[in-house]
């Protein structure tokens, strides 16, 4: 009686417990099979074997194979009875030291459970034949077993011992069946899918020379398409690589920044650890090659099946950078998570920027590193991290004092962050703004802006004295003003060579007298430039001044894949920038002496009346047809 009410009355029941087992946090299947692949690195397997074995059967004739088996198989130094009955308790692991690349202890099992329903693994020291086995069934968990099962001499299956290309005297097999939450149907897709993200986790350990072999099965025959991970590398700067060609065989990326490692684009922070001693982080940068952009680039012209009409994102390289954006995290030369938090999924070019976060396991508490090697909590909550509003109105040394002062746990990466958001992110994306100045969807919209001015230019032309550039043009002949022009590209806006005589040619080409471009010039106050070339009127934008990038710059990113509400919430900032922008030449007027003050009112005034020559140079078009 009292052992019944023991049962009737315990806090957790057997079915709750392996519901929690099952529910344990893994993103998707392939990171449940990245912790398989896991033990067989830390291992020191040479090799490693993911199997995904479909069944000769399917429901229909239409319906696709299922998925009946995965396994894991590696030549590593395999385990003792003791080991491998340790390896498959909960939280009791026997890789919890912090020098690998294994934590707490918890992989194995709760990766295993959160895809199937029974994990069997074999293991052996001295050859496959004298393998040990033992296993775990949820069916028996959920009836109250307590314990795993004591291993047994088993032989390694002959099917398993057929298919393997790597058996050695040592090795474990780690076999998934009753798989009732795996993502994928058939063996491909499966394989398909682990690939991309297996590649990107262990991109060092394949480099350095670990197999990671993929093999889709039927029954037990191996399927088409038996093939080893390729490196998949987030910064683009590994060769070679799982990258599209023509960057498969070349890093698409190139190392950006200073840095303070005598490496460029790499960055040492010392950070203190929970056991008191300090221990290095390093942040690496990259930002995509010219050539990976456009198609132009001389020597490095696009492949033939791909059209240089193609936008930049658009390309077989492109989609591929697509599904590696955010700033990656290694522990241990293993990717533990890429973040993306610190970018805006909205904006094409972000894929076009790679940051590298490396850092040891002795950081695990600081970073935040959870159990399943997933995410580092306590890093990726500052990813919106905004010290001034926090600071309110202390210096940052002062706030970095009131942080340490308080015990504040973000203080130890407080650096790192600072350095990403206000250092490094925003030189990157300058970085790759001007690497296409004057190309694309920027230029088209100049383009067109410069058609509407030059109907205005026309009729003012015929009505008016001629301006100072018209002046010019009658002093000089027309190959004076080109070379005028290409120097002030080149020299003053920093175009390349190339660019700007293609500039100039499109200009002389289309015959217009007008030209609208962006330029970076920090020391000016003024939003835009004005130049007077002989038969040219150029007008410079500023980039580094707020204008642009609050009134301008919002409106002439490209509008693909942009949610509706991000549209509205564009247009209400570009229309409050400008608000702001007409508020502050009244503020400008009204800080003028008298006389100064109506010649601005004047000015204004004038400004005015030709503006709207030029705002509605279509609507007078329409009135004359």
């Amino acid at each position: 009686m009292e052992g019944s009410m023991t049962s009737k009355y315990s806090i957790v029941t057997s079915d709750l417990t392996v519901k929690a087992l099952q529910d344990s946090g893994y993103k998707s299947t392939a990171h449940a099979i990245a912790e398989l692949i896991d033990n067989g690195i830390e291992a020191r397997a040479e090799l490693v074997e993911l199997f995904v074995v479909e069944s000769i059967d399917r429901p229909s004739q239409r319906a696709r194979h299922r998925v009946e088996k995965i396994a894991v198989l590696d030549n590593g130094s395999g385990m003792d009875p003791e080991t491998l009955r340790q390896s498959l308790r909960f939280g009791a692991g026997t890789r919890q030291h912090r020098k690998g690349i294994g934590r707490f202890g918890v992989g194995l099992p709760n990766s295993s459970i959160s895809q199937c329903d029974r994990v069997d693994v074999w293991s052996w020291t001295n050859g496959p034949d004298n393998a040990l086995h033992t296993y775990l069934d949820l069916a028996e968990l959920r009836r109250g077993l307590e314990e795993v099962p004591e291993p047994k001499l088993d032989g390694l299956p002959d099917e398993w011992q057929a298919l393997t290309e790597g058996l050695g005297p040592t090795g474990t097999l780690v076999q998934w069946t009753q798989l009732e939450r795996v993502q994928w149907r058939g063996a491909e897709a499966t394989l398909a899918n682990t690939e991309n993200l297996i590649g990107r986790i262990y991109r060092r350990k394949i480099t350095q020379g670990t197999r990671i072999k993929l093999v889709p099965v039927r029954g037990w025959a191996e399927l088409p398409g038996v093939r080893d991970t390729r490196p998949n590398d987030p910064l683009y700067l590994t060769a070679p690589s799982s990258t599209p060609a023509p960057f498969d065989t070349k890093p698409m990326f190139r190392p950006v920044g200073g840095g303070n490692t005598g490496e460029i684009g790499v960055q040492r922070f010392m950070v203190e650890s929970v056991d008191g001693k300090e221990y290095p982080v390093l942040v690496r940068s990259s930002i995509s090659s010219d050539a990976a952009r456009r198609h132009d680039i001389e020597g490095e012209e696009w492949p033939d099946d791909v059209s240089p009409s193609l936008k930049p994102g658009d390309t077989p390289w492109g989609k591929h950078a697509a599904k590696n954006l955010g700033i990656s995290l290694i522990r241990a030369d293993r990717e533990l998570d890429l973040d993306t938090g610190w970018t805006n999924s909205y904006n094409p070019v972000e894929r076009w920027w790679g940051v590298e976060i490396d850092f040891p396991p002795a950081l695990d508490e600081v970073f935040g590193v959870t159990n399943n090697k997933q995410s580092a909590t306590i890093f990726s909550a500052l990813a919106h991290f905004n010290w001034r509003e926090e600071a309110a109105g202390l210096s940052w040394e002062e706030f970095r004092e009131a942080l340490r002062e308080e015990g504040d746990a973000r203080l130890p990466l407080i650096e790192i962050v600072y350095h990403i958001r206000e250092k490094l992110l925003g030189r990157l994306r300058a970085d790759l703004e001007d690497q296409t100045r004057g190309t694309g969807t920027s230029r088209k919209r100049h383009e067109q802006v410069e058609n509407k001015a030059e109907e205005a230019v026309k009729r003012r032309r015929a009505e008016t004295k001629p301006s100072l550039t018209d002046t010019l043009a009658e002093q000089v002949s027309p190959e004076v003003s080109q070379q005028q022009q290409l120097e002030s590209l080149v020299e003053t806006h920093k175009y390349s060579p190339a660019d700007a005589q293609r500039i100039i040619e499109e200009t002389i080409s289309q015959g217009k007298h007008t030209r609208l471009l962006t330029s970076r010039n920090p020391d000016s106050p003024a939003f835009f430039n004005v130049e007077f070339i002989p038969g040219l009127l150029q007008v410079a934008l500023n980039m580094d001044h707020p204008v642009y990038s609050d009134l301008i710059a919002v409106l002439d990113k490209d509008f693909d894949g942009v949610s509706r509400e991000e549209l509205i919430d564009r247009l209400v900032g570009a229309a409050s920038a400008f608000k702001l922008l007409l508020l502050s030449w009244a503020r400008f007027e009204d800080e003028q002496p008298e006389r100064p003050r109506a010649r601005a009112k004047q000015m204004r005034q004038d400004w005015g009346r030709i503006a709207s020559e030029f705002l509605g140079a279509d609507d007078e078009d329409d009135e004359d047809e």
